[in-house]
Parts: structure tokens; C-alpha cells; sequence
């Protein structure tokens, strides 16, 4: 099983051995591993070397991050509530950080 898959897998059964009143407040089934965010970061820091690369704040107040590893390409992309509970909302590999750049020419 692949790295990513096993963690997916992991924070799932997490999940559904506890269901957070987030994830069921937003109409969203228990297929999104959720979970805190000290151990999520925690996990990705230690089995995947991965860790935050950029950052912003959704619409609904939630705080966005990419964690990414840089000797792997592997990435994880976190949604956290002000409340504390993070899911994992996306995950993959071949990660490319782009220069940001204000020139529409570039």
C-alpha cells in the first residue's frame, strides 16, 4: 500500500471510530479523515517528511495549508476549523512549488 494511501487510510478508520460534529455540520460523509491538527501534522512530519509550505484563509474561516516534502514530492493539503479539527482534503506526489510573480508577461 502507498504511503499516502495508508495515512488516508489510517485518519479514515480515526474517523469513523469517532465522528466530529464538523464533518457532520457541513453535510459531509465520514470519508474525510479528520482529526486534530497537532497529530496530523505530527504524522505527515514523521512518515513523510513532510511539512507546511503555504497557507491562506477560506471563505468560511477555515485556515488552508500544503504540507509538502521536498525529498519525496509528496503532498497533503489541510483544511483546519477555528475550532481545532483539521481534515485531510486532498493528497499526492510530484509537488512543484511555483515562483509567484505580479509580471503577466512572466
Amino acid at each position: 500500500m502507498r504511503p499516502i494511501a495508508a495515512l488516508t487510510l489510517a485518519l479514515g478508520m480515526a474517523v469513523l471510530a469517532a465522528p466530529t460534529g464538523e464533518a457532520q455540520q457541513l453535510g459531509v460523509e465520514a470519508r474525510i479523515p479528520c482529526h486534530s491538527y497537532d497529530e496530523i501534522a505530527r504524522q505527515l512530519g514523521s512518515r513523510y517528511k513532510e511539512s507546511p509550505v503555504s497557507l491562506g484563509v477560506q471563505t468560511n474561516g477555515n485556515l488552508l495549508q500544503v504540507f509538502a516534502s521536498p525529498e519525496s514530492g509528496t503532498w497533503t493539503i489541510l483544511s483546519t476549523s477555528p475550532a481545532g479539527t483539521t481534515c485531510v482534503i486532498a493528497a499526492g506526489k510530484s509537488w512543484e512549488s511555483l515562483k509567484i510573480s505580479n509580471d503577466p508577461e512572466a
